[in-house]
């Protein structure tokens, strides 16, 4: 397999190039983004030949604005990533938490750790771009009280320490991502689909279209309502689906059809699994 070039958001060391060597293997060249707009114009662009981006996390929730940036570039999901995550609070060696008097992160790390920050009256609270940059920030600045929530792969790469472990609110936290191109293969081995709707104003539309999926025997392991732009009464329904055979989807998505005002498949691969 040649070494493919995979947009991420964010550096080195993050929870995106983890996940996405974890996907791919170590034989890629990452192309670090700052935004996840930006991970998405990259591959509709054909500048890279894959991208990652989150979608949703089991603390802080889905990334709604995610979905919006799949349809405007008409990208498809090819895959996906569930990533176990110990968020950790690191510091220049030496440093203990009580020296701390302001940790940054992305906002989705930060998300995840709101207890013990709450408990932490003394420090400062600033988001910033991504984890890594944040990492880097702080291995920049010896002389500072800063510490950044990250991965202990981040302590590695920038020569910090672990001085609080394991800091999220919960247990047996996880990132599930998706794995993004503009042009799809054919997946053999496909159990699950992504797929975007819009229904008709009418009443009992979405339990329809449930009961479609219900009787096609098609599982719906999440559904999420996404604000369409411009539209402030408006939603679309992103749904993910797993099946056995690909002919009750097919004739599913047909059926559904007479309720919605717009359907798009974003996807059809073979799902991941959530390990520890």
């Amino acid at each position: 397999m040649r070494n493919h070039k995979v947009a991420i958001q964010g550096g080195i060391a993050s929870f995106h190039d983890i996940a996405a060597r974890n996907y791919f293997g170590e034989d890629i060249t990452i192309d670090e983004c700052g935004t996840f707009k930006e991970v998405c114009q990259k591959i509709e662009q054909n500048t890279v030949d894959f991208g990652i981006i989150a979608i949703e996390n089991k603390i802080a929730g889905s990334i709604l604005l995610n979905y919006h940036w799949i349809d405007l570039f008409d990208l498809r999901i090819i895959g996906e990533v569930y990533l176990p995550l110990e968020m950790d609070l690191l510091a220049q060696p030496g440093k203990q938490l009580s020296d701390i008097t302001e940790v940054i992160s992305h906002p989705m790390a930060i998300g995840q750790c709101q207890e013990f920050l709450a408990s932490q009256t003394q420090i400062r609270v600033t988001e910033y771009k991504d984890t890594s940059t944040s990492a880097k920030f702080v291995s920049e600045h010896p002389y500072g009280d800063l510490a950044v929530i990250g991965s202990a792969a981040l302590a590695k790469e920038y020569q910090l320490e672990i001085i609080r472990p394991n800091i999220s609110d919960e247990t047996n936290n996880y990132t599930r991502f998706y794995i993004l191109t503009k042009h799809p293969d054919t997946d053999g081995n496909a159990n699950k689909a992504s797929v975007s709707f819009s229904v008709n104003d009418e009443l009992g539309t979405l339990a329809d279209i449930l009961t479609v999926f219900k009787e096609n025997r098609l599982n719906l392991s999440k559904i999420q309502s996404v604000p369409v732009p411009n539209k402030p009464t408006e939603y679309a329904f992103h749904v993910d689906l797993s099946f056995e055979d690909k002919a009750p989807l097919e004739h599913a998505l047909q059926t559904i059809k007479q309720h919605t005002k717009r359907i798009k498949i974003l996807g059809i691969y073979e799902g991941g699994q959530l390990t520890h």
